[in-house]
């Protein structure tokens, strides 16, 4: 009833059945009655049979009757029934007084029915809330709320409709206790001005209140859709979205001719909003993954070209260097072989000379003889040195490619590999003015690639003979280290000519020579290098200035498999 009190004031006599003489509501009705209609009704007929814990509600109230009788006043809950047969939970305060000589009972009624609704409404809110905030699923929430609201009110089924994006047409959002028949016919439905309660709240934006779906022009082309599942009484609020609009619709329905009451409106509405904070949230959320699947899509498209262009310029880069290398390689080549094969032509070409003068007959000179033996002999060491030269050239570039399968990890002692590699060098290159100190300790003893080791070692003594002290001068190269928990420090200091930093730079390039057509190929400080970093997984660097020398430093891990190990 829209027009009942929720506080009223009863006056009753002091008697048994407790006869009502007065009431004071102002112009509202007192449970659907007029306050004329309850003058000398006993307080029993406005109660239900039975109060919710089964106690009678007649033989309850003549306790209370003599309670009030001992103790003056009494408060307590109680349940009263409206004039349409509704049960509705109360707050009773009663109060003994006397009136003309005669005992009566003020009674003051609070109807505590709509704030224990606004209480669960409150709730219901809270946990919607909760599951929207934790980033339920839309469909759960939806089903959650339908299910909330429902349990609010006897006979009630609700639906949730979702507005397409096209501001046309609907999608079903949940109504789990619908039939399910008719719940897929709404689905694809077009909104409009009478497309029922849904699609006219979502048309027009407004509360739809159909108390007659079978009589109500709103549904005349649908009605043939709702009657047979019995459904009669259909309102609907439209869903709003912060920045959107409307974007859907909740609706309640009955299966009976009726109009809403507050209670009903109030929860149609409270529902109605928090479906659209729920759908709103869900189509940020959708957006959101959206945009972050379009993002990833891009950085992975992105990332596709820059690894192919990647890919591109690595090629690049090793066609130029595979070009550098055979340009390096033919013109390392061709000079000792060249020369060979000149000294072989003039060779051959004196042989058939003296071949031919033999078969005619022509006589020999002494002299001549000796001539041709000392050409033969000069021709064929040029032959010699310069086949000599092509072989060690072939056998760097053997060292480049050779991997760690012929190494042999054995103990040895770091003083004597350097003094065994200072010895090879000596012994090859002939070099008698230049001093090699050695100030390591006595049983440096390591764990490792001695052989590997050693071929550095040469390389870079060579490289300090043939380019520091050029044209046989005097020098001096000191070798020392250093040694801590995880690594192997082993310098080589000279005191020859030094180098600008244009030719620092480029020390490690393959081919890079600063004496070209002197003998250099330009291949050992790459080789040592390439050794240094792969089979020994250290580091090698040169610092130099012209003029003050130049420290070629190895930094060698003392722990793994790759590297040097310090022994026990």
């Amino acid at each position: 009833m829209d027009d009942m009190t929720h506080v009223a004031i009863l006056l009753v006599k002091a008697t048994p059945e407790l006869p009502i003489v007065g009431a004071a509501s102002g112009r509202a009705k007192v449970l659907g009655y007029d306050a004329q209609a309850l003058r000398g009704m006993p307080l029993s007929l406005l109660c239900p049979l039975r109060q919710p814990d089964g106690r009678p509600s007649a033989a309850t109230l003549d306790s209370v009757l003599a309670q009030l009788q001992q103790g003056g006043s009494l408060s307590l809950p109680w349940t009263f029934q409206t004039r349409d047969g509704e049960t509705r939970p109360h707050e009773l305060h009663l109060t003994l007084t006397e009136r003309e000589g005669e005992p009566q009972v003020a009674v003051c009624m609070v109807d505590v029915s709509r704030m224990q609704f606004a209480e669960v409404l409150n709730q219901a809110k809270n946990e919607l809330l909760e599951m929207v905030a934790s980033g339920q699923p839309l469909t759960p929430v939806l089903n959650r709320l339908t299910a909330l609201i429902e349990s609010q009110f006897e006979g009630l089924y609700c639906t949730v409709l979702l507005l397409d994006l096209d501001g046309r047409h609907v999608h079903v959002g949940a109504g789990p206790r619908m039939p399910h028949d008719y719940m897929q016919a709404l689905e694809g439905a077009e909104i409009g001005p009478t497309a029922g309660s849904c699609g006219t709240a979502m048309h027009d934006d407004r509360l739809v209140i159909v108390d007659d779906i079978a009589t109500h022009p709103l549904w005349a082309a649908y009605k043939a859709l709702a009657l047979p599942y019995g459904f009669k009484a259909c309102w609907s609020a439209p869903i709003h979205a912060a920045t959107q609009g409307v974007i859907g619709s909740f609706a309640m329905y009955y299966r009976e001719v009726r109009r809403p009451s507050p209670e009903e409106i109030s929860a149609l509405n409270i529902a109605s909003h928090l479906a659209g904070i729920a759908i709103d949230q869900a189509r940020r959320d959708e957006e959101r993954r959206r945009t972050a699947q379009w993002l990833e899509e891009q950085v992975q498209a992105r990332t596709a070209e820059l690894l192919a262009a990647q890919d591109e310029l690595v090629n690049s880069r090793k066609l130029a260097a595979l070009g550098q290398l055979l340009a390096g390689i033919a013109h390392e080549m061709n000079t000792p072989l060249g020369n060979a094969l000149l000294s072989a032509s003039a060779l051959r070409a004196g042989s058939a000379g003296f071949a031919e003068r033999m078969a005619g007959g022509a006589p020999l000179k002494r002299q001549e003889l000796v001539e041709w033996v000392a050409q033969a002999q000069a021709g064929t060491e040029l032959v010699e040195q310069n086949v000599d030269r092509a072989l060690r050239l072939v056998n760097r570039f053997k060292e480049l490619t050779e991997g760690s399968g012929r190494a042999v990890r054995s103990r040895f002692d770091l003083r004597e590999a350097v003094l065994q590699a200072w010895a090879r060098v000596q012994s090859r290159l002939a070099v008698e003015r230049v001093r090699l100190t050695s100030e390591l300790p006595e049983r440096f003893v390591l764990e490792g690639y001695p052989e590997v080791l050693q071929q550095v070692l040469e390389q870079l003594l060579e490289n300090a003979c043939l380019h520091a002290f050029r044209n046989n001068s005097g020098g001096h190269i000191r070798v020392m280290a250093r040694r801590s928990s995880d690594r192997l420090t082993l310098e080589l200091h000279d005191n020859g000519a030094g180098m600008p930093a244009a030719d620092l730079a480029r020390a490690f390039e393959p081919f890079f020579t600063t004496t070209f057509g002197q003998g250099g190929s330009g291949l050992g400080l790459f080789v040592a290098h390439s050794l240094v970093s792969g089979m020994l997984g250290g580091s090698l660097e040169l610092e130099s200035q012209p003029g003050q020398g130049t420290v070629a430093r190895l930094v060698l891990p003392v722990q793994g498999d790759e590297a040097l190990a310090l022994a026990a």
